[in-house]
């Protein structure tokens, strides 16, 4: 039996205005996985970026700088539309040919540039803060969308400053927590170069050939040849047959959850925020006991999972199971491996799975004589096996031609006739995932010219009953965040893992003694 044939990846033109490509494997997980819950009324992963700015008023009133700013940061946006054609693309499912699709198609007399910045620039006078509103369910429009959310008054006022918060909502299709972060640099770029220039002078992109900007899928972008290796489907087979074994003969930690609702609420997001003397304290740590921060707060996430787990009678093994995510970028060529391609999905997910055996104490054990050098070395263990399976990943030559199969692995078959399906059953047994997104003043510069920008963060929208924390830090301040289903999970329950988290981390590394 011949093998199927090659799936062609480029962007074809199939109209005047119109470019198509197959989505690679990487983009068809998330669409999958969306179509899946489409039931819901809501859209699985879809992505939550935010960034805090201020501008001086200069003298002028608030209305004039605010409007000022939104026409700034409304042309900014238009340009990205052509540099990045790719932020206004959508994904399509051809019945036919039983497959999905992504869809370009550039300005016409029919859609114009006006048309497209009312559809997905949109204006909010909200009068709370952005991540009040990020909060408050907004919607996950048809293409990528920008929202800029202005501030009632607040302190920002008595310092001559207007305040506000740009969200983009979008499909985890088009773009990932990485290419979001490069996107609001970019967008910031451009906006601070608008907001100098005088209106009368202002040249909008002149759209027709924006095409050739076009982002290609995770395959072609590292070159990922088209089928795998005898030697690599043999290594595909020992990684699904470990990761079953994984499962076998063992109890898996989960995360209680509330079992009241069968459909997932709303998607939130709380974090706390280390002081940068601490962040400080805790990178130098980190650096002499040759972990990653990462490798510190995932381990912290373990303990943190193993310590809700119900105590019995005898004290017991449980297992943490995890994966993690990998931004890929740097396995690109360029220009992908750049922000020139930020409307793209460029990460990876560990085949092999992550498992971490823990022991829950008997019910009897009284947990505060534990020794503190005991719990040290246990904190320490456990970030060690963690670091082991990173560096395992990144020392894996093989691993960037495994992507794909890693995510067809993973990825729910769309529906063959399109229309939406039953809504899949919770995961009964769900984890704790942590996504590091790093050094984010790497990525955006805290200072465009007149903005001031603050607090840039993202998420995935989370349908499911396990939480999803993410790591960053951003001028010397590290923040832990959550995202979590109201339906499943509160406020505050989520806040006392993250608290229990930083505490762990720094009680482990040696940094403040426990109680």
């Amino acid at each position: 039996m011949s093998p199927p044939p090659e799936i062609d990846y480029a962007w074809t033109p199939t109209a005047a205005t119109r470019w198509e490509r197959p989505l690679d494997e990487a983009e068809q997980f998330y669409t999958s996985l969306a179509k899946a819950h489409e039931g819901t009324g809501r859209v699985f992963f879809a992505m939550t970026g935010s960034i805090t700015f201020s501008l001086p008023r200069n003298g002028m009133d608030r209305p004039d700088t605010e409007r000022r700013m939104a026409d700034a940061l409304r042309q900014a946006w238009l340009q990205l539309r052509y540099n990045h054609p790719t932020i206004a693309a959508r994904v399509e499912y051809v019945l036919p040919q039983g497959r999905c699709k992504k869809v370009y198609e550039t300005f016409s007399d029919a859609y114009t540039p006006v048309d497209w910045l009312e559809e997905t620039f949109r204006v909010v006078d909200a009068g709370v803060t952005g991540q009040e509103w990020c909060n408050s369910d907004p919607p996950v429009p048809d293409l990528p969308t920008l929202f800029l959310v202005k501030e009632g008054p607040g302190p920002h006022d008595e310092e001559g400053r207007v305040r506000a918060t740009v969200v983009l909502r979008a499909r985890h299709d088009i773009i990932d927590g990485v290419g979001t972060l490069m996107l609001f640099e970019n967008l910031f770029q451009h906006a601070a170069r608008a907001y100098e220039t005088s209106p009368s002078r202002y040249t909008p992109p002149k759209f027709g050939g924006e095409w050739v900007n076009l982002s290609p899928p995770l395959r072609v972008a590292a070159g990922i040849p088209a089928r795998l290796s005898s030697e690599q489907e043999a290594h595909m087979r020992e990684i699904l047959e470990f990761n079953a074994a994984l499962k076998r003969e063992v109890e898996i930690a989960s995360v209680p959850f509330s079992r009241q609702a069968s459909l997932p609420g709303r998607h939130q997001r709380v974090a706390i925020t280390l002081s940068a003397d601490t962040t400080a304290r805790v990178l130098a740590a980190c650096k002499a006991a040759a972990l990653s921060i990462t490798h510190a707060y995932h381990a912290a996430i373990a303990l943190g999972v193993r310590d809700v787990q119900e105590r019995k009678p005898a004290a017991r093994v449980v297992r943490y199971l995890n994966y993690c995510l990998i931004n890929e970028r740097g396995h690109c060529a360029a220009p992908c491996n750049t922000a020139a391609h930020p409307a793209a999905v460029y990460h990876s997910v560990s085949g092999r799975g992550l498992a971490v055996d823990l022991t829950v104490p008997a019910s009897s054990d009284a947990v505060n004589l534990v020794s503190e050098e005991t719990r040290r070395k246990e904190f320490m263990d456990t970030a060690e096996t963690i670091r082991d399976f990173y560096l395992d990943i990144r020392d894996d030559a093989e691993h960037i031609n495994l992507v794909p199969s890693y995510w067809a692995m993973s990825t729910i078959p769309y529906p063959a006739d399109g229309k939406t399906p039953p809504v899949p059953p919770r995961n009964e047994t769900p984890s704790v995932s942590i996504s590091s997104m790093g050094v984010l003043d790497r990525v955006i510069r805290p200072n465009q010219g007149s903005f001031e920008l603050e607090d840039p963060w993202v998420t995935g929208e989370e349908l499911g009953t396990g939480l999803g924390l993410f790591l960053g830090t951003w001028k010397g301040r590290l923040t832990l965040s959550g995202a979590y289903n109201d339906a499943f999970h509160a406020k505050e329950e989520v806040l006392g893992f993250l608290r229990r988290c930083n505490q762990s981390t720094l009680q482990g590394l040696g940094l403040e003694k426990s109680d």
